[in-house]
């Protein structure tokens, strides 16, 4: 069975038990709904049901317990700390496997035409990473335009402005670094697994920065942002980072971030145009206003 149909399965099985909790026949009914709807096969066994609980609170840290109080219902154990987590990570990777699937569905869903490639090795490194094994590719460099053969570590993927990366130990020079999904080519997942245990903790590594440069070289800091109304609402809605706050809103919404100033958070920026307006820090203003001068120039 492909594993798109097992992320998928997880998904359904999370979804029904956040509605209510729900016995193993009344999951099974709607596993059973549901392959009717998409045209699928969701259908298992009560052996295969209980692996698949062991897989989501493996891979998904998403806890399903049966309390056996009478009622035999299965309930999701909830988890403040990863919930958010754990959505982004069945969001994405429902995403990924639209796409996949997006000829079978052409005449009801439209997608970007502008897709990144890599996302087909998106299960395979997730494979790899939960299973520790080691990963061989070529990897390309835009700057230099250079192809180099990989072997690394994997450790952790990670998205950014709907692109995906692996983050790795490169056993070259056992150096952590990143990798585009969308460079990568001739990926091969070994049948040997790494014994390193490494200590990088990268949720704190990237809570404070945008985008999928980490702050080796520079602190985060109080960033303010003035916005017309409509843009406003839409950054409301839409989050530039997950610090942000709305500070006022009138004829205009403020808002307040806390994150370093990367050159990917710079790019996202510039996005808004005219329709948003930097108040502080003076650093930042700068950075922003010479690229606004240095786009002008080209234009005589």
């Amino acid at each position: 069975m492909p594993k798109e149909t097992f992320f998928s399965r997880y998904s359904l099985i999370i979804k029904r038990l956040e509605k209510s909790p729900a016995t193993f026949e009344e999951i099974s009914f709607f596993l059973q709904q549901e392959s009717e709807l998409q045209d699928r096969n969701f259908e298992i066994s009560k052996r295969t049901f209980q692996r698949d609980l062991k897989d989501i609170g493996s891979q998904l840290g998403i806890e399903i317990v049966n309390e056996r109080k009478g009622d035999k219902k299965y309930r999701i154990v909830e988890r403040s700390d990863n919930k958010v987590h754990s959505q982004r990570l069945m969001e994405s990777y429902q995403v990924t496997n639209a796409i996949h699937a997006s000829q079978e569905y052409s005449e009801y869903v439209f997608l970007e035409h502008r897709q990144p490639k890599g996302l087909e090795h998106f299960s395979g490194l997730f494979y790899a990473i939960q299973n520790k094994r080691i990963l061989k590719f070529t990897h390309y460099k835009y700057w230099d335009e250079t192809v180099t053969e990989r072997t690394v570590h994997p450790l952790a993927l990670k998205e950014s402005q709907g692109r995906w990366y692996l983050l790795a130990v490169d056993i070259k020079d056992n150096r952590l670094k990143t990798f585009g999904l969308d460079r990568m080519d001739d990926l091969v997942i070994t049948k040997t697994a790494f014994r390193n245990k490494y200590s990088y903790d990268f949720k704190t590594m990237f809570d404070n920065c945008f985008g999928i440069f980490s702050l080796e070289d520079t602190k985060p800091m109080i960033i303010q942002l003035s916005f017309e109304y409509e843009q406003g609402q839409y950054v409301k809605n839409y989050p530039i980072h997950h610090s942000q706050k709305v500070v006022s809103e009138d004829d205009e919404v403020i808002m307040e971030l806390y994150v370093g100033i990367t050159h990917d958070f710079v790019m996202e920026l510039l996005s808004f145009g005219a329709d948003m307006k930097i108040l502080k820090p003076k650093s930042l203003i700068n950075l922003v206003k010479k690229a606004h001068e240095d786009a002008g120039k080209l234009y005589g």
